[in-house]
């Protein structure tokens, strides 16, 4: 999928386990095509409560980048399925924390095996465009498929560029040939239409959640609109509480402005449970 990158290579990108010291745990589940490193901050944060933070990586992504194409929104939903189990097996109380791609791997979870509690980050089902609606059969037809024709990057923006510098660590973001090589990366179709599968899974069983659900959503997310996102909201079936931040797709940035405002939210959704 992208030859040459040596991306993903340090030991924060790996799953963790941050013991507590009380029976409450949160499951933390990033997104595509992100690794455990961005749930980092915010477990440390939670652990200092007293919780147990453990964070997932999905099979398929962070070192094992290479491989994606061979793994199924099935591999990932298993994943996280199994993980969440096995926290319940030693904790009273399990809160599942999912990050975009991640928010709809976590719907599915809480539906499937029941939780305690649900924070989603721009929870994401689907992406408004008609390629995107098109993966099912695009796929079959064709095999590679360039990401950036759904939304074209801005190369100066600070988020694109920290997320971009996971794959290319000394890229050029002014470099004209660079900008030319972005925008004509390939990835593997079939790799999409399982990020839409799992989207979709999300979406279908957003009305069989029924504990109480945070969503905080960036005012200026471009890949998960908040128009969108309140979409899938409204067909969550348990109490609901949604906040908007003044941030972009990803929230979870400890040097942003911003950040503090994220950690006050969760801490507080979270003090308020049994």
């Amino acid at each position: 999928m992208m030859n040459g990158i040596n991306a993903f290579e340090g030991v924060e990108h790996q799953p963790f386990l941050f013991e507590g010291t009380s029976d409450h745990a949160v499951l933390l589940v990033h997104g595509f095509p992100g690794s455990a490193k961005e749930m980092r901050p915010l477990a440390e944060a939670i652990n200092a409560l007293g919780w147990t933070a453990k964070g997932v990586l999905l099979p398929g992504f962070g070192p094992e980048i290479e491989t994606i194409e061979q793994k199924s929104h099935v591999d990932w939903e298993n994943h996280v399925d199994t993980a969440l189990l096995e926290l319940k097996k030693t904790h009273t109380t399990v809160v599942i924390i999912g990050n975009s791609m991640g928010g709809a791997l976590s719907i599915q979870a809480v539906a499937r095996h029941h939780a305690d509690g649900l924070i989603l980050f721009a929870p994401f089902w689907t992406i408004d465009h008609f390629l995107w609606k098109a993966l099912p059969v695009l796929k079959h037809v064709i095999r590679r498929f360039k990401p950036f024709s759904l939304f074209k990057p801005d190369f100066q923006d600070p988020e694109f560029q920290k997320g971009t510098k996971n794959f290319f660590p000394n890229a050029d973001f002014d470099d004209p040939e660079f900008q030319r090589q972005t925008l004509d990366m390939e990835i593997n179709t079939n790799v999409f239409d399982q990020i839409r599968a799992a989207g979709q899974g999300g979406y279908e069983l957003a009305p069989q959640v029924t504990v109480p659900t945070l969503v905080i959503q960036g005012k200026d997310d471009e890949l998960v609109k908040p128009q969108v996102t309140q979409q899938l909201l409204n067909r969550l079936g348990g109490q609901l509480e949604y906040i908007e931040v003044d941030a972009p797709h990803n929230p979870l940035s400890p040097d942003k402005d911003y950040w503090s405002d994220v950690v006050t939210h969760v801490e507080a959704y979270l003090q308020q449970l049994p």
